[in-house]
């Protein structure tokens, strides 16, 4: 090979040379392309994200479902939801305590149990100083359950000063733990687990709730077993209970002395009564003074086995 036959190979070279030379400038200006377009990317603000916090937290709140309905504390209907979208929305969020003034705790789960253990207490935090809408629904045959009921209720024991509007279904040991000054609390629907053994005295409930004025009762309330303040209530809707259970709150909603009965402060009365004991409801409607009553309905149904 002589020198001469190499002229091409260098020619070649220098071509390559040349065309390298002109991809490295076309590609110096595609980066500052690219550059200039990330920057435009990056100082672009979506305007859902230019919203004012306060406009921000507004529609948070209408993604809550409406009164009285109230949120679990996990799933796609939970404000927790929001807080996985972006930053600047779990920093809304987080900050909106109203957002985290209602919850539904239903402990009959076993996959959520290790996510309900720690999150009511953030929750309530989260909450401020709102008034509280709770709901504590237990069933029996949880694993683990006696540590997860007693672990909610002292969670939301510890915020009672602010309860508004409770509902719950408990046994009756988990009951017994529902105690303290409740100065907000306006309503309560509640039932109980059945088949509870009948303590010697009924576990008094509520006795420092002076605005408890609405309470209904629903499956196996049993009187013999939860007292609560029946004297002040002026709201009382008994649903599905026996006819002798419905007589015992009758009574408590009045005084012992049943030839003496003051009158009631009840306006509103729903009774939904099964089995036998009509005859002593009667005897008792009867004797019962109700000056205030504006609204009253009964309804018979089937007895229970």
């Amino acid at each position: 090979m002589t020198s001469s036959t190499l002229a091409p190979t260098r020619a070649r070279i220098e071509q390559l040379d040349a065309e390298m030379e002109r991809l490295q400038r076309l590609m110096d200006s595609l980066l500052a392309e690219r550059e200039q377009c990330q920057q435009t990317l990056a100082d672009y603000k979506y305007p859902i994200l230019t919203l004012p916090a306060e406009i921000t937290s507004e529609i948070f709140m209408q993604f809550l479902p409406s009164y009285p309905h109230r949120p679990s504390v996990i799933g796609p209907q939970s404000p927790s939801f929001l807080l996985q979208i972006c930053r600047r929305w779990r920093d809304v969020a987080s900050a909106t305590p109203a957002l985290w003034s209602t919850m539904k705790l239903k402990l009959y789960n076993p996959r959520h149990h290790a996510q309900q253990r720690d999150l009511p207490k953030m929750w309530l935090q989260r909450s401020g100083n709102c008034s509280l809408s709770l709901l504590l629904d237990y069933l029996k045959g949880v694993e683990d359950e006696e540590s997860i009921v007693e672990e909610c209720i002292d969670a939301l024991l510890s915020h009672a000063s602010r309860w508004q509007d409770m509902e719950m279904l408990l046994p009756l040991e988990g009951l017994r733990n529902i105690a303290g000054s409740m100065p907000l609390l306006r309503s309560m629907t509640m039932g109980m687990e059945s088949g509870e053994e009948r303590p010697e005295t009924p576990v008094a409930l509520f006795t420092d709730a002076p605005a408890l004025k609405r309470v209904v009762l629903y499956g196996s309330f049993d009187p013999f077993l939860v007292a609560l303040p029946w004297s002040q209530i002026t709201s009382l809707t008994a649903e599905a209970v026996y006819a002798k259970e419905a007589v015992e709150i009758l009574r408590h909603a009045t005084i012992q002395d049943y030839f003496s009965i003051p009158p009631l402060p009840l306006r509103s009365l729903r009774l939904q009564c099964a089995g036998r004991g009509t005859d002593e409801m009667r005897q008792l409607f009867t004797a019962l003074q109700l000056p205030a009553l504006q609204t009253f309905a009964s309804q018979w149904i089937s007895a229970r086995d």
